[in-house]
């Protein structure tokens, strides 16, 4: 009987002057060295950032990005928070909504919006002083957490979560 292979993705978004490009990587789990796959997509229509509304800027690119992965995602890292505080929806709280609660969604942020711990924990890697503040729902918060501590990568940010955020900056053409 084939078994339906599942991946992991990690994205991130770059703003240019009238689109925006996600990057995304694709990989098999927190141990992979490798990616099984590296994309771009481009968002022509992107809304003005206004403050303490990120979500309606970058929900549809991520929107976009998924829908062109014919790969079966079973877990999703942003470079964003899922929590922004109690009961203060992040952008993965958004996104998560938006694709039916049907895959969990890890956020990673470098710096914390909140420092409520019930929602967002600090997680040390590598060497690195400063912490990763990370949020999660659809999957435990401490599971999230043991999930970034085992990405692969010596340094703060992991390999896969950087490589995304290389590749949505890298020239489109």
């Amino acid at each position: 009987m084939d078994t339906l292979v599942s991946y992991q993705v990690a994205f991130d978004v770059h703003y240019y002057n009238d689109f925006a490009v996600v990057g995304y990587v694709i990989f098999e789990n927190e141990l992979s060295s490798k990616p099984y796959k590296i994309g771009q997509v481009k968002c022509n229509t992107i809304e003005p950032y206004v403050s303490g509304q990120f979500y309606k800027r970058e929900l549809p690119c991520l929107l976009k990005a998924l829908a062109e992965i014919n790969e079966n995602i079973n877990l999703i890292y942003i470079d964003a928070n899922v929590w922004l505080g109690y009961k203060q929806k992040g952008l993965g709280k958004y996104l998560f909504d938006a694709i039916n609660k049907s895959i969990p969604i890890i956020g990673v942020s470098k710096s914390s919006f909140n420092k409520q711990t019930e929602l967002i924990k600090p997680v040390l890697r590598g060497e690195s002083k400063n912490p990763l503040f990370i949020s999660s729902i659809g999957i435990e918060l401490e599971t999230a957490c043991e999930k970034i501590k085992k990405l692969e990568g010596e340094f703060r940010i992991p390999r896969m979560i950087k490589l995304a955020d290389s590749v949505c900056r890298e020239h489109y053409s």
